[in-house]
């Protein structure tokens, strides 16, 4: 419970001064405590600017006063439009069910084209800081990468994530491949965590950590082929992502330390190595020799985490970070405009990292907005709180 101090309101309540039983009731120096949370009223905040008007009795000029600095020109100041931005970025509110709270909790009334113009300005707010963010990305010293798909307009495009520990960069992109990685990551030289896709091939093998979540499903593949001696390959190598994953949560909660991590995944590794090999001189025409041998190409990628600090072996960091644009996909089916996949990709990248450093997004997102409407600059994230 709270503190007492911290509350807003309390009410003692009294005891009888006798007893059923007709005997005095003596009262003890402690209380019982109880909260209840409740919301208070819920009413906007509405301010009423009058411009002096005038006329120069020199020049006959007509004069108006100008309204105090930081205040916008539209029917919303910057907590009630990252407000409303929120609810459709954060929680998935459609503009229609947006306007529908509003008039239900606020009794306060505007137009779809209201609310589309809203989200143009918040757009154009953000711009600066997720730049900002993807600069922040680069200097990180690993970075977990992933990509999902994007509607626009009917057209396939591609959300990509850049996710370290505590930053987030999201863009859409037209194309899926090593040109659109180039433009948004390609001077990154730290670690890079992603899957086998062959578009993240463009960072050197040294600087990579290959996602071993990844793995076990092509091992599994590899585990339900029809060909004896393949499947045994696929079935072995699953043996071995078990225990490297056993010995891996051990290390995990402390119960081994690096130097055993090192000692007991040594086999495995020696292991996994043989059975690639093995799976190499298998028949090209059932795609496992190939499989194989891109895998020991990149085999030193799959074991970078065990020797740097913070590196994991899978890549869930990405795949967790980017679920959230997943299901705002299916729900909406992506975006019909440029400023809508801007949108979507800049609100993405503001909330997961406010979420990484366990910040409040909302009070961040209404800083940006008074700044943007006093055309100043808004401080950066990692300064705020």
């Amino acid at each position: 419970m709270l503190a007492s101090d911290k509350v807003d309101a309390i009410i003692t309540c009294k005891l009888a001064s006798h007893c059923l039983c007709g005997g005095e009731i003596q009262l003890k120096e402690d209380t019982q405590r109880h909260q209840v949370y409740e919301l208070p009223e819920i009413k906007l905040h509405v301010t009423e600017y009058q411009w002096e008007k005038g006329c120069c009795v020199k020049c006959r000029r007509s004069q108006t006063a100008c309204l105090p600095e930081g205040v916008t020109f539209g029917m919303t100041g910057p907590k009630l439009t990252g407000f409303m931005s929120h609810l459709i970025s954060r929680y998935h509110l459609s503009r229609r069910e947006l306007r529908d709270f509003l008039k239900e909790h606020f009794n306060f009334t505007l137009s779809l084209g209201t609310v589309f113009n809203k989200q143009k300005i918040v757009n154009a707010a953000l711009e600066a800081p997720v730049l900002e963010l993807l600069g922040t990305v680069k200097e990180s010293p690993f970075v977990n990468m992933d990509e999902t798909g994007h509607c626009r307009d009917g057209r396939k495009e591609w959300m990509w994530g850049f996710i370290s520990s505590t930053v987030a960069f999201f863009s859409v992109a037209t194309s899926r491949g090593k040109k659109a990685l180039k433009l948004l990551m390609g001077d990154f030289k730290n670690i890079v965590i992603s899957d086998r896709y062959a578009a993240y091939n463009c960072f050197d093998s040294a600087h990579r950590q290959i996602c071993w979540a990844h793995l076990k499903r092509d091992f599994t593949r590899v585990s339900e082929k029809k060909e004896g001696v393949v499947s045994r390959i696929g079935r072995n190598l699953l043996c071995c992502e078990a225990e490297l994953f056993k010995v891996w949560h051990e290390f995990k909660q402390n119960k081994i330390n690096r130097d055993e991590l090192l000692r007991q995944v040594d086999p495995l590794r020696r292991r996994v190595g043989e059975l690639l090999e093995q799976g190499s001189y298998t028949d090209p025409a059932l795609k496992i020799a190939r499989f194989c041998k891109n895998l020991l190409e990149d085999f030193n990628a799959l074991w970078t985490f065990l020797t740097l600090e913070e590196i994991e072996p899978t890549n869930n960091h990405a795949e967790r970070s980017l679920r959230p644009l997943v299901i705002w996909r299916k729900k909406y089916f992506g975006t019909r405009s440029n400023y809508g996949s801007e949108f979507v990709a800049r609100s993405a990248s503001i909330i997961m990292t406010c979420k990484l450093q366990s910040k409040n997004c909302f009070e961040f997102l209404s800083l940006v907005l008074k700044h943007h409407f006093s055309n100043s600059t808004a401080p950066p994230l990692f300064a705020i709180g």
